[in-house]
């Protein structure tokens, strides 16, 4: 029955996103607040069904910043853009800039002001993103979302934390810069076809002071946002929730030596 539910679930992601995205277009496309309004309405929609269809649940912990802020964020799923959609006042995200055309993802992405970085370009992607995040903030101040390692990576893998994010921290020192850690990759994985249930959480730790050089930034932000992590998936293990993550660290750590 997981199976069934998992996979009506998995095509009703992409058909309500498209029912969604095409029907309230006109209200997505007049104004950055109608694009807002209909990414949080699909959103938790989406989470809705989740939780009457497969009793997944979404709960967020930690002090959930209102004003202008650089959150680093740990990436396992696509509901992590969701809930901190759902969660954040005026979430805005860096990614790649090939999903600028993706349907519906990239539309409505781009209307509230998603920063849009060319992989492969080194230093001038970088100043890009630079340029693109002080204009994003001098027009609506928000929340600005990076994935520190670039991709969703699995609970279990290690994937290096890129120095992008310390580029951000360096620049923009009067934010304050909170790491985020999740649990989603357990229940929503990229590569998983399953969807058990249990409890997606996303956790809001404590800033990270300002005035650190790059080496020293992202080992903090590794050490305590693999932490908090770590800490989740083994208060998963203990409700019995979520994928079998232990199983990766061995797949993880032969990709490292090969």
């Amino acid at each position: 029955m997981l199976f069934v539910r998992s996979l009506i679930f998995n095509i009703w992601v992409y058909v309500s996103m498209a029912i969604y995205g095409i029907g309230l277009l006109p209200i997505g496309m007049w104004s950055r607040e109608g694009a807002y309004w209909v990414m949080r309405a699909y959103s938790r929609h989406v989470f809705w069904v989740a939780r009457n269809l497969l009793g997944l649940k979404v709960e967020v912990r930690g002090n959930v910043p209102q004003g202008e802020a650089l959150l680093i964020c740990k990436h396992q799923s696509f509901a992590d853009m969701m809930i901190l959609q759902i969660t954040l006042p005026q979430a805005k995200f860096v990614m790649k800039q090939e999903l600028r055309w993706a349907p519906f993802l990239g539309w409505y992405a781009t209307r509230v002001g998603t920063v849009l970085v060319k992989r492969g370009k080194g230093a001038s992607a970088i100043a890009s993103m630079n340029r693109q995040f002080i204009a994003e903030q001098e027009a609506k101040p928000g929340q600005m979302v990076i994935f520190a390692q670039g991709t969703r990576v699995p609970p279990g893998v290690e994937r290096p934390w890129k120095v992008g994010a310390w580029r951000l921290y360096n620049t923009f020192e009067h934010l304050p810069c909170i790491p985020v850690s999740l649990n989603t990759g357990l229940f929503w994985g990229k590569t998983d076809l399953l969807r058990p249930s249990g409890t997606m959480v996303v956790e809001f730790l404590e800033p990270i002071d300002h005035g650190l050089p790059a080496e020293v930034f992202l080992e903090a932000v590794e050490t305590r946002i693999e932490t908090a992590c770590d800490g989740l998936y083994l208060e998963a293990d203990a409700k019995g929730e979520g994928i079998d993550w232990r199983a990766r660290i061995g797949n993880s750590e032969a990709d490292r030596k090969a």
